[in-house]
């Protein structure tokens, strides 16, 4: 699996003391950072995916007939 698939993603931390608009902002670039990691993560998983699919396909052309 790509690294990217396995890789934590970062995510805002509140300040120790956090403000209303601490709340906020962290709120949504928490958001933001949720849905870009998970878009990272399914790209990873799909371009996996395809790379298998494809050395499958290669491999099953070079065998030949079946006896």
């Amino acid at each position: 699996m790509p690294a990217e698939a396995a890789r934590s993603c970062g995510l805002y931390r509140l300040p120790q003391s956090p403000t209303q608009a601490d709340l906020e902002i962290g709120y949504a670039t928490r958001g933001a950072q949720i849905v870009a990691c998970d878009a990272a993560r399914t790209l990873a998983v799909q371009t996996h995916e395809a790379e298998h699919a494809l050395e499958d396909q290669v491999t099953a052309k070079g065998r030949g007939p079946a006896r």
